[in-house]
C-alpha cells in the first residue's frame, strides 16, 4: 500500500518507505489494542448487567413467596 501510494515518512528515499511501513504496523497495533480494550469493556458491562438482573430476578421471585403478616406486626 505504501509503494503504490508512494508515502515516505520524514525522509524522501527508500528509508522514508521502510519508516512509514513500521509507522503503519505501529498505528494499526494501536488502534487494534483499542478496539480490543472496548471490546472487554462493553462484554464486561453486558456481563454486569446480566448479573443484577438475574439477582434482581431472584430477589422478586423471594419476595412473591415470602407470606403477608396482614399488618401485623
Amino acid at each position: 500500500m505504501l509503494a503504490l501510494t508512494g508515502y515516505k515518512l520524514l525522509i524522501d528515499d527508500w528509508r522514508g518507505y521502510i519508516i512509514a511501513g513500521f509507522a503503519l504496523v505501529w498505528i494499526a497495533n494501536v488502534y487494534m489494542s483499542l478496539f480490543g480494550l472496548i471490546r472487554l469493556d462493553i462484554k464486561e458491562e453486558r456481563l454486569i448487567t446480566d448479573l443484577n438482573e438475574k439477582k434482581l430476578n431472584r430477589q422478586k421471585a423471594a419476595d412473591d413467596n415470602k407470606p403477608l403478616d396482614n399488618g401485623k406486626l
